[in-house]
């Protein structure tokens, strides 16, 4: 009998130390910092060098913007524009875009007109590297509201595609934005209803 107390004191006194082990591991709060910062790091990395790309993308996207007003702009206030006035325009507009990487950006300037059916076609157009982007005479579809254009008049439309490389997240996945931008201006020159193209003074579009 007495050997079965003592069995019964041993287990209780045994249930007591574990559960006044547990209470003491429950209430050791040792650590807990360290653990909370360990799983919030990840969330915080993510949101700092998220909030690095966001901004950098937006510095980019502000200088295709100012550069592509630029192009319609400065080409809105000629009567016509030569090979090598148009090249100059380029050189002044890709400094504006500076130090953006300009690999791989397009950039066409695009003079619009009406057809005899009222209908948006290419005057004339050049890219930064002196090529037709859109041949002569083909429609031009990119226009948001065809009712910008008169007949007998034109409109330029000035179109850079920046594919923008996001510097931190291509080191792990391929990682590009497209900025598509377009700019529209009437010509500004007081009679004047369309700016002319001339390969040379005497061999202009009409």
């Amino acid at each position: 009998m007495k050997r079965e107390l003592d069995m019964g004191l041993l287990k209780l006194s045994s249930w007591k130390k574990l559960r006044l082990r547990g209470k003491t591991i429950l209430e050791c709060k040792d650590g807990i910092a360290a653990t909370e910062f360990g799983l919030l790091l990840p969330i915080l990395v993510v949101l700092f060098f998220g909030m690095l790309e966001a901004s950098e993308a937006l510095t980019v996207n502000r200088r295709v913007s100012k550069a592509v007003n630029m192009m319609s702009d400065l080409t809105s206030q000629v009567v016509s524009i030569s090979p090598s006035e148009f090249d100059n325009l380029i050189d002044g507009v890709t400094s504006v875009m500076e130090p953006s990487d300009m690999t791989g950006v397009q950039m066409n300037i695009v003079s619009v007109i009406l057809d005899s059916n009222d209908d948006p076609i290419v005057h004339w157009s050049r890219d930064q590297d002196g090529n037709e982007p859109y041949a002569a005479g083909v429609d031009y579809t990119d226009l948001d509201n065809p009712l910008v254009l008169d007949a007998g008049g034109s409109v330029i439309v000035a179109e850079i595609t920046y594919p923008h490389t996001l510097s931190i997240s291509h080191q792990i996945l391929p990682a590009t934005i497209n900025f598509d931008v377009k700019s529209l201006r009437w010509p500004r020159i007081s009679g004047t209803s369309r700016v002319q193209f001339c390969v040379t003074p005497t061999n202009c579009t009409t």
